[in-house]
């Protein structure tokens, strides 16, 4: 596939693990339950974080496998908390919403420019 980002990313079919969708209890796990929703509200371009690069090869085949239009897909660079390590919404929640700033008087125009 061609991330908009990374540009092209190719994995033949042997270097793709199995790919297990249900838990033992029978809930969904991740790629499953990214594509069905993804499919269920017509996503048509999907950003999220280059950590999920690799997820993508499998979400394509389930893609395929029910028949349905594959998302663009683009894979930004993580954003590091001080201590170099992935920021998080439950480590650094106050830091990564956009209410904490909000409050502090920036405004939305600062955000957009930034970005």
């Amino acid at each position: 596939f061609a991330d908009i980002v990374y540009g092209e990313q190719e994995r033949s079919f042997a270097e793709i693990e199995d790919l297990v969708l249900l838990r033992s209890d029978g809930h969904p796990l991740y790629n499953l339950s990214v594509v069905l929703d993804d499919i269920e509200m017509g996503i048509t371009h999907v950003i999220r974080g280059q950590d999920h690069l690799t997820n993508t090869h499998k979400q394509i085949l389930l893609y395929q496998a029910f028949s349905k239009s594959i998302p663009q897909f683009a894979h930004l660079p993580l954003i590091l908390a001080p201590n170099k390590a992935k920021l998080s919404k439950r480590k650094h929640g106050e830091v990564v919403s956009l209410t904490t700033y909000r409050d502090r008087g920036f405004v939305p125009a600062a955000f957009r420019n930034f970005l």
